[in-house]
């Protein structure tokens, strides 16, 4: 089997090393990866043009059998329309990746098809959404309606932020055309988790659960980012719990999905609220996470690269995914400033180093320069990953390399599983 495989995240690394490790595998090529991808697998000269010709072009000449699709972007764009014609596609067509790239089109499925999810009201004028605010608090949650790499979302007790935060959106643009609609919604209490399902169109094998540490700095504090750090499982969703969110959450989209004339092939991630043993949805994306995606993988038994094949064809064939005993964690490098403005053209060659006792150290935004030294190139810049049979070994293996590779214009959480 030969895939191209789109994305430059640490996401794309750990979905590359998962991709490469089959023996079903010939070859996987990467578009646009980062520095920590082989140099050998990388594209560098293909473009995200506006129909994505360039890249059905290259699909074609080198007889690609399966397109796997990382980032939410391309897929909204409508990527998997443009080549599948030529190839299998994992990743939602453009018409279901709505379920990311427009909040209330979310919404709306959501309710249409009966999956318990937040309160919400949507405006595009900004007095009118001011006015909104005390029927919603007194934690306010508001939601930029499109894509803003994860940085859309403003949560807050305090109403002159919310108040910010709708100027932002609707008066400022600071999110461009996402942000010309502003959702209201309901603050959902609880403990977050993420659920991944792979999808074929007319069901869903599920990832076991994890949880991603949303904010920039330790205790929760700072801006909403992509994302900090993750581990799995979790300890607050059982077995019921779970087959709960199999048939009540996963399966009632997937059917919603079909009902709709837009069947879902690719991975469906939901964005869950737990509590009082009942989950509700924060959001669905129609990809894999990232980070969770780095701690799950090492964990993942079965050979990934025949499940998204399957999936993208249209029939799984196994009923569950199996996952080795343990806990999977992993912790963002970050630039200084990130969320906002951060620091660029980092020397990070430290994490070209060898890490010991089972790490592993996945590239996020780096690239290597004429004389192939690894510098920065994104807000995330790696993320380093270990498993164990306890979250505290898994925890002592990830920040004893952490501490030894003290990396100047960058930070880390250091309560990532606590």
């Amino acid at each position: 089997m030969r895939i191209l495989l789109i994305g430059s995240g640490g996401r794309e690394h750990a979905l590359y090393e998962q991709l490469t490790k089959s023996p079903l595998v010939e070859e996987v090529k990467v578009f646009p990866g980062n520095g920590g991808i082989d140099s050998a697998d990388l594209l560098t000269n293909l473009s995200f043009d506006n129909n994505f010709s360039a890249i059905r072009d290259y699909v074609v000449s080198a007889n690609i059998d399966l397109v796997v699709v990382g980032p939410e972007q391309p897929l909204v764009d409508g990527i998997t329309d443009a080549l599948e014609s030529h190839c299998l596609v994992f990743g939602p067509k453009k018409a279901a990746a709505q379920i990311e790239g427009s909040k209330s089109w979310a919404r709306d499925f959501m309710a249409r098809h009966d999956i318990s999810s937040a309160k919400y009201q949507e405006f595009t004028n900004f007095d009118q959404a001011v006015a909104a605010l005390d029927s919603f608090g007194p934690t306010f949650v508001i939601k930029a309606d499109g894509l803003a790499a994860g940085k859309g979302v403003t949560v807050t007790s305090n109403k002159n932020e919310a108040i910010a935060a709708l100027k932002a959106a609707l008066i400022e643009n600071s999110f461009g055309n996402s942000g010309n609609k502003v959702l209201l919604e309901e603050f959902l209490q609880g403990k977050e988790a993420s659920v991944f399902g792979i999808c074929d169109g007319s069901r869903a094998l599920l990832f076991q659960p994890a949880r991603d540490y949303k904010r920039a700095l330790d205790n929760d504090l700072g801006a909403n980012t992509g994302g900090m750090g993750a581990v799995t499982p979790v300890e607050y969703i059982d077995s019921k719990l779970f087959a709960n969110i199999q048939t009540e959450i996963f399966d009632k989209a997937v059917a919603g999905f079909a009902k709709d004339g837009t069947p879902y092939k690719g991975l469906l991630y939901a964005g869950l609220m737990i509590n009082e043993g009942k989950a509700r949805i924060v959001e669905f994306n129609c990809r894999f996470g990232d980070p969770e995606t780095q701690a799950l993988l090492p964990l993942l038994e079965d050979d990934l690269a025949p499940l998204l094949l399957q999936a993208a064809s249209g029939r799984l064939y196994q009923d569950s995914l199996r996952f080795k005993a343990g806990v999977g964690l992993t912790v963002v490098i970050a630039a200084n400033g990130y969320p906002g403005p951060y620091q660029k053209q980092i020397d990070v060659s430290k994490i070209d180093d060898s890490f010991k006792d089972g790490v592993h150290c996945f590239h996020a935004g780096t690239s290597r320069d004429n004389n192939s030294k690894l510098i920065s190139n994104g807000g995330r810049i790696a993320n380093v990953t270990a498993t164990g049979a306890t979250i505290d070994e898994a925890r002592q293996k990830v920040y004893s390399q952490l501490n030894h590779r003290s990396i100047d214009g960058t930070f880390y959480r250091t309560d990532i599983g606590l």
